[in-house]
């Protein structure tokens, strides 16, 4: 029995001796390595807190809109309106966008137009407004808004999540012993900071069209400005009257103006005509004499 006992407690020291031998090496050769294994699950980890957390921010923050406001004008004074609007996009500290002017000639058939799209800040928008109102007749005037919040904080939250993978990425870096795990880890990390500039350029243009509210202005050169205002009876057919006896004008004007334009084709029918006359009245003598 005593040497049964014996052998089993050499038996145990033995186990004991192998047990702690296994895990000394397992230590020293790849501290580095198990760094990386646990990566994967503290990586997980930190995006989750970064995502719960932007979400808990989501009720304390306001709502993120973006305005697009579309406007259709007429103008008799084409060129001074468009100089003002310049200067006045300047000054609220706006800028264009994309400007395209059309058109030469001046209250013809083919009157100028222009297609302006201007950014002005949010907090200039209603002075703005106000002055393409006062210096043009603004016949029709639309307002369309898009809510961007989810998406705003979802992007923000997907930015701190990636900036905590970063710096996990970061420290293994900083860990690691071989040349293997050293590039491992370097392109995880070059993935992980071109993702957090892409979603940090879509943050930044968010923050841009939030910011401004965007202007589409449709500008028209008109020598006659529509009326926008509702009319009494009186006003109204007076103001038809007016309009057709300018109608009327303006046919006899366009008439005279072609009238005028065909003058040397007028000439030369005048012309053949007296020829053929001249040459039937010979005849005619001819046939006399005979």
């Amino acid at each position: 029995m005593k040497k049964i006992g014996r052998i089993s407690f050499l038996i145990f020291l033995i186990l004991v001796v192998a047990a702690m031998v296994c895990g000394c090496s397992s230590a020293a050769s790849g501290g580095a390595l198990k760094n990386e294994a646990n990566y994967d699950t503290d990586a997980e980890s930190a995006k989750m807190m970064a995502q719960s957390a932007g979400k808990s921010e989501q009720v304390a923050q306001s709502r993120k809109i973006i305005e697009y406001i579309t406007l259709t004008v007429e103008t008799k004074t084409f060129d001074r309106l468009i100089e003002e609007i310049h200067a006045a996009v300047k000054q609220a500290g706006g800028y264009m966008e994309n400007s395209e002017i059309g058109g030469n000639s001046y209250y013809g058939d083919d009157n100028r137009s222009a297609d302006l799209k201007i950014r002005i800040p949010k907090t200039k928008q209603a002075d703005f407004s106000d002055f393409i109102a006062d210096h043009g007749n603004v016949v029709n005037r639309s307002v369309n808004t898009e809510d961007v919040t989810d998406q705003y904080i979802d992007t923000q939250s997907r930015i701190k999540a990636l900036t905590l993978e970063k710096e996990t990425l970061e420290k293994l870096l900083a860990q690691s012993s071989s040349v293997a795990d050293t590039l491992t880890v370097y392109e995880k990390l070059t993935d992980v900071i071109a993702e957090i500039e892409s979603y940090q350029g879509r943050l930044n243009q968010m923050d841009n069209l939030i910011e401004y509210t965007t202007f589409t202005i449709h500008i028209s050169e008109v020598e006659k400005e529509t009326q926008v205002e509702k009319q009494n009876w009186f006003a109204k057919t007076w103001n038809g009257l007016m309009d057709n006896f300018a109608n009327v004008g303006n046919g006899l004007l366009d008439f005279l103006s072609f009238s005028i334009m065909a003058l040397p084709y007028w000439i030369l029918i005048v012309i053949i005509v007296l020829v053929i006359l001249v040459i039937i009245r010979r005849r005619k003598k001819q046939k006399a004499k005979q």
